[in-house]
C-alpha cells in the first residue's frame, strides 16, 4: 500500500479509516451520512481500514476488480483511482497514479453492523 505526495507538497496516506468517515461527515453534501451509518457508529471499529491506495495501474472499467494480498486472498475491491490516474489509459506515472480500493474489512462490517445482513455475511464466509 502506498500513498502519494501532491505536486503542492500535501502528503496523502495509503489508508483511510472508519473514524475519518465520521470526522468528515458535516451533514451537508457531499458529506452526508445516512441514518444507518450514524446509528452504527458505536458498533464500528474507528481504526478499521476503510479504503486503501495502491500503486497498481487502474483505468475506467477496472471497478470491481479484486485486490489480493501476497497469499492470494481478496482484501478489497477496486472502485476508483485518484485524479492523477485519469490519464492512465495513455501513460502511467508511478509517483502519482493510484488505484483506490474499499477494504473487505469494512465491507463485512457494513453488511453486519450497518445493514444487519448477517445471513449474507455467513454465506460469504462459508458458514
Amino acid at each position: 500500500m502506498i500513498g502519494w505526495t501532491e505536486p503542492s507538497g500535501r502528503v496523502i496516506g495509503p489508508f483511510t479509516y472508519t473514524e475519518g468517515l465520521y470526522q468528515r461527515a458535516t451533514g451537508h453534501e457531499p458529506f452526508v451520512l445516512s441514518q444507518r451509518w450514524i446509528d452504527a457508529r458505536g458498533r464500528l471499529d474507528p481504526r478499521a481500514i476503510h479504503n486503501v491506495s495502491t500503486s497498481t495501474d487502474v483505468i475506467g472499467g477496472n471497478s470491481g476488480s479484486p485486490l489480493l494480498d501476497r497469499e492470494g486472498d481478496v482484501v478489497g475491491a477496486v472502485f476508483d483511482g485518484n485524479i492523477h490516474s485519469l490519464g492512465g489509459e495513455y501513460f502511467y506515472d508511478g509517483a502519482l497514479n493510484r488505484s483506490v480500493t474499499v477494504s473487505s474489512t469494512i465491507i463485512r462490517a457494513a453488511l453486519a453492523d450497518v445493514y444487519g445482513m448477517n445471513a449474507l455475511v455467513a454465506e460469504l464466509e462459508g458458514n
